[in-house]
């Protein structure tokens, strides 16, 4: 169902806190708080206690960059004389009558999206407005966060969808998912359901196809829930000698592959394995000989990830804190058996290391990593972006230390390029054309960098890099994904919240024709 996707009001402070706060008992208080929007006191009179109230129609608001009509917002309040207090000079808000307050709204010139506090006050009630406005287009590109999505979102290889899904309450206090498909072309939004939990109980967005095939992970039913732009579901039933459901995790740009994982039919034993669809012909693809650490693969493989070309395919080995990155070059039927990422770099050394006074043999690994994250290839497959992990025994012997650094693996030249400039780091994406974005830190990244792998340039953080290549201003963060010419670019930043810090997304896209 198309949808302006020009959020006002209530229902965008919905979504906001929807996709903030994912536990029931924060919904309960939430929800009071939105649709009551009022705040009590009491004091007392020659005459007895009076209740002191300001009840407010809505909470938030939210404007667009230029070209916004008055706000009127009803206000009930005791005792009647209440007042209003600005908290930006960017934004006016006046009392017009005796229940009615006006915002107004400046154009907003500053490059970034800001945001500010309105202050009611009747006696010693208090209620506050908060009011977002969203900054203006570039001349060549425009910025949109989408924290209205629960948990992540996912953007399509060419860049043409940015696709979730969106959670509200229920009569019943129950969770209702609503997949939601944004065309970034023309700025249309597709959303289907709600869907009760009981239904489809929706988790992980994974992927979206560049023909607007949105793939979430059902955490109930298990394997991957599929909607197209029309609302229409599929649920993809298991592969024959597998059991359970597949899991689906990246696409390539024509719609004709798709890649992710399984697990084998048999009893206490089967392996996952990694699996790839051919026009919707799933089959498997060869595990290498050894894991990650050169001994027998006890747990499996799964494909994370695959070229908007479809040519190359990476995935990880997913045994204890392992996930070392591997990748196969996509020959359909004839698909080779997988080489390590970086394995010009790899090496694996046997050591004594001490358990409970006994030595014992381990093998310790320098080499590329990768956990679950999905969009670690360049639209041609030339590069990949990992994480170079080295590995040595502590003194004592009874632990290993590790170091994490950010790396790239040129699939042409079978070459790596390790990037120590920014200590603790990990490669997110990387262009064809070799430039390299990097999360800085290894947990909770909410920072990023820019690295030219050809020279060895440091580029920048990620703001400065897109302010120099875009023209506009967003938050810190990183880029977790970019078309092949550049239009249009995917990232997560952190943003505060009343449960603590959480992680949105955001685009870049050209600006809408007018």
């Amino acid at each position: 169902m198309k949808q302006d996707f020009v959020f006002h009001g209530v229902e965008l402070l919905l979504n906001y806190y929807l996709s903030l706060f994912m536990t029931k008992r924060f919904f309960a208080g939430g929800m009071l708080a939105l649709l009551a929007c009022v705040s009590f006191a009491s004091c007392t009179t020659g005459g007895g206690e009076e209740v002191q109230y300001v009840k407010i129609g809505q909470n938030l608001c939210s404007f667009l960059a230029e070209g916004n009509q008055p706000l009127e917002i009803d206000v009930k309040a005791s005792p009647a004389e209440w007042t209003v207090e600005m908290g930006a000079s960017w934004v006016k808000a006046e009392r017009t009558d005796s229940r009615v307050l006006t915002v107004t709204v400046e154009d907003n010139g500053t490059g970034s999206e800001r945001s500010a506090v309105l202050t009611v006050t009747a006696g010693q009630a208090v209620q506050e407005i908060t009011v977002r406005q969203l900054p203006q287009d570039g001349a060549f590109a425009r910025f949109r966060k989408v924290d209205y999505f629960s948990q992540n979102g996912a953007m399509s290889p060419s860049g043409r969808y940015v696709g979730g899904y969106t959670v509200s309450i229920a009569a019943d206090d129950s969770f209702l998912k609503s997949p939601t498909i944004i065309d970034l072309e023309t700025g249309e939004t597709y959303q289907s359901g709600p869907y009760p939990e009981a239904v489809y109980f929706l988790t992980q967005t994974m992927c979206i196809s560049d023909q607007g095939l949105l793939f979430i992970v059902d955490g109930n039913q298990g394997g991957t829930f599929v909607c197209d732009l029309e609302g229409n579901i599929t649920k993809l039933e298991a592969v024959e000698g597998f059991r359970g459901k597949p899991t689906i995790q990246g696409t390539s740009a024509d719609g004709r592959y798709w890649v992710g994982y399984a697990r084998e039919d048999v009893i206490g034993k089967g392996l996952c394995k990694p699996l790839l669809w051919t026009d919707g012909v799933a089959q498997e693809l060869p595990l290498p000989d050894l894991n990650y650490r050169d001994e027998e693969i006890w747990y499996g493989v799964m494909a994370r990830g695959i070229s908007a070309n479809g040519e190359i395919i990476y995935g990880t080995s997913w045994e204890n804190s392992d996930f070392g990155m591997l990748y196969w070059r996509n020959e359909g039927a004839n698909t080779a058996k997988p080489r390590w990422v970086g394995d010009d770099v790899r090496e694996v050394t046997s050591v004594k290391l001490i358990r409970d006074g006994e030595e014992y043999d381990y093998n310790v690994v320098n080499g590329f990593t990768c956990q679950a994250q999905l969009t670690k290839v360049s639209p041609s497959g030339k590069w990949i972006a990992g994480t170079y992990r080295t590995e040595t025994p502590a003194d004592d012997r009874q632990s290993v230390v590790r170091v994490e650094t950010a790396a790239f693996y040129n699939t042409e030249t079978e070459t790596s390029v390790i990037v120590e400039d920014y200590g603790e780091s990990s490669g997110i994406h990387v262009t064809d054309d070799g430039i390299g974005f990097i999360g800085i830190g290894t947990l909770g990244i909410s920072s990023g960098a820019v690295y030219d792998l050809n020279t060895g340039t440091d580029l920048g953080s990620t703001q400065e890099w897109v302010y120099d290549n875009y023209g506009i201003i967003i938050p810190a963060g990183y880029i977790n994904r970019i078309s092949a010419d550049g239009k249009f670019v995917f990232g997560t930043s952190a943003q505060a919240s009343a449960m603590g810090t959480s992680f949105i997304n955001w685009y870049i896209a050209p600006p809408l024709e007018k």
